[in-house]
């Protein structure tokens, strides 16, 4: 979170960085401030293990990096764990003591298995995630499931670091868009139900509210229908209300439907729009007393943003009806009660402005709230065939059922062409298990700023960045230790781990609770993306060159222990993106 200061790192990568911290105070004084130096990594090994560049220490003493740099590299004397101080121009590189370093990392992770990488930088604070909140009126598309995978990454992210995560959705279930879809239903719904037609219920709703996009286009009266509809359902009118009720449950079960395929839990919060819609006038009403809001001579009451570089915003109309941002700020009191460190709703980045306007009003309204409130912002989605939506509702194939299928049978005929002989049963628990990681991956591996294309072939290839790839790496492993037939010792000889595909593994591995703290910190899931496709990166170098199940006793001991370290790894990483591992692929 943008308040925690003090990274999270491994037993080893702690152990390390005070050693160099306390090495630097010995040589530069008690002055020495530890905000001075930033240790880092160097890009080759034969340069070291860490590195501090000396630039703001040059500052401070006024020399120049270099001959800072120089001087103490021959101050500074080794230590056990320190076995070499070298400078390179501007830079102070440190070489450890590979023994020590490797036991520390593998013992930690043989230690705390599924817990590696987490931490309690968040205990004590609770925070909740706001995220999918669709529109009750069609069927999910692709670009949802950018914000469903997203959501669900950063609540496990958070809940792994420490934090106690609350979950919500909020459901648009009320507007023109529903008043519309209700009109359709009237017309030509012929009071049929998703059940007497056999289709999925969100899908039977979307084509009644496309049935009438169509229909405007030949009879423009139809606007002024669904206007007055929605005064209807506006005064409570019993058959309008009875058609929506209908509607909106039809609608709901269809999501849960999807998101039982996506393996995504139930929230602990669901906001429905249509229950607060009116109310938020009253906090208005208190603002313009307390003078934190104006009155415009118009009649309408607004915020005054502009000293925040912000547009001004209005919050109730001349005639005293609510804005959507008006019930934001209800919604904002009903989240109140878990009493939030921090409050962050995901949702697209055409909702920057909005979120920048209503996060500084809450601020207004009650500047003594200690909530973060924060918008993850994604761009878009798009398929390689283009557009998502046209005036006649969604373009073929771009439904999120019809991705989630459609992967589902690229990976079954991918499966049947690997395994000809496997079992139904097996076939579609992979075929499942594969494409599920296929699509959450290929969403997650993407910084959420930037707008995408998900490319479903791609997304399912067992090379390169993709979830199936990190999957099969998982289960080659697995399948070394079947083919070794012997049990994993944890005490090894860790001396004999010197070749240097196993020393830069095991520097990865170290690395893990650094970068799931940073993808906590930024709400940035591709962190742990990239991270993962690193660690296999890694593990495939070594397979190539490194023998294990051949080696002798003692050295395929360590190397058993080493590879069963990266398992454990790449699981606990994996599940930070909701994504299961396989056992043989």
């Amino acid at each position: 979170m943008k308040k925690t200061l003090s990274p999270s790192y491994s037993r080893a990568e702690k152990t390390i960085r005070h050693e160099i911290a306390s090495l630097l105070k010995a040589v530069l004084g008690p002055d020495f401030k530890t905000k001075l130096v930033n240790i880092e990594y160097p890009p080759d090994n034969q340069m070291g293990d860490y590195s501090v560049p000396c630039f703001l220490l040059a500052k401070k003493l006024k020399q120049s990096p270099q001959q800072i740099a120089s001087e103490l590299a021959i101050k500074i004397k080794p230590t056990k764990i320190i076995t070499q101080v070298q400078a390179l121009g501007p830079y102070l590189n440190f070489v450890v003591d590979k023994t020590q370093y490797h036991k520390m990392v593998l013992q930690q992770i043989v230690k705390e298995k599924e817990d590696y990488g987490s931490s309690k930088v968040g205990k004590g604070k609770k925070v909740m995630i706001e995220y999918f909140s669709p529109n009750t009126n069609k069927p999910l598309t692709v670009g949802h499931l950018r914000n469903i995978c997203l959501g669900y990454s950063m609540t496990e992210i958070l809940r792994f670091v420490g934090y106690k995560v609350i979950t919500a959705t909020i459901y648009n279930d009320r507007g023109i868009a529903l008043a519309k879809t209700i009109l359709a239903y009237q017309k030509w719904g012929n009071k049929k139900t998703p059940k007497d037609l056999n289709q999925k219920p969100d899908h039977f709703v979307g084509e009644l509210y496309t049935r009438y996009g169509r229909e405007l286009k030949e009879n423009p009266e139809l606007e002024k229908e669904a206007q007055k509809v929605l005064r209807q359902w506006e005064d409570g009118q019993k058959e309008v209300k009875t058609i929506w009720q209908n509607l909106v449950e039809w609608v709901l079960i269809g999501y849960q439907q999807t998101l039982k395929e996506l393996e995504i839990p139930d929230f602990d919060e669901k906001y429905h729009e249509s229950e607060y819609y009116k109310l938020g006038q009253e906090i208005v009403q208190e603002g313009l007393k307390r003078g934190v809001f104006k009155k415009h001579q118009e009649g309408y009451v607004y915020a005054d943003l502009e000293k925040y570089g912000l547009p001004n915003k209005i919050l109730l109309r001349s005639d005293g009806t609510s804005l959507y941002i008006t019930q934001d700020l209800y919604l904002a009191e009903l989240k109140n009660k878990y009493q939030l460190d921090a409050s962050i709703i995901v949702s697209g980045a055409e909702q920057d402005l909005q979120f920048k306007q209503l996060f500084q009003i809450l601020k207004l309204i009650d500047d003594q709230k200690n909530v973060e409130y924060f918008h993850l912002s994604h761009g878009m989605m798009r398929l390689p065939t283009g557009r998502i939506k046209s005036r006649e509702g969604l373009v073929k194939g771009t439904a999120a059922d019809d991705l989630i299928n459609d992967l589902n049978d690229l990976a079954l005929a991918e499966i049947k062409k690997r395994e000809p002989e496997l079992d139904e049963k097996e076939l579609q628990s992979r075929a499942k298990k594969i494409s599920l990681a296929a699509l959450k991956f290929f969403i997650l591996a993407v910084d959420a700023k930037n707008t995408m294309v998900f490319d479903p072939k791609k997304s399912l290839a067992f090379t390169g960045k993709t979830g199936p790839y990190l999957q099969y790496v998982y289960a080659r492993i697995n399948s070394i230790f079947n083919k070794a037939e012997v049990k994993i010792k944890n005490k090894v000889d860790f001396d004999l781990l010197v070749a240097p595909e196993e020393i830069a593994l095991i520097k990865i591995l170290a690395r893990f609770s650094e970068n799931v703290f940073l993808a906590a910190q930024t709400y940035n899931p591709s962190l742990i993306s990239t991270y993962l496709f690193d660690l296999a990166k890694a593990f495939s170098g070594f397979y190539e060159k490194v023998p294990v199940a051949k080696a002798e006793v003692k050295l395929k001991n360590a190397r058993l222990l080493l590879i069963s370290c990266v398992s454990q790894v790449l699981a606990n990483g994996l599940n930070l993106l909701g994504i299961e591992t396989i056992e043989k692929m």
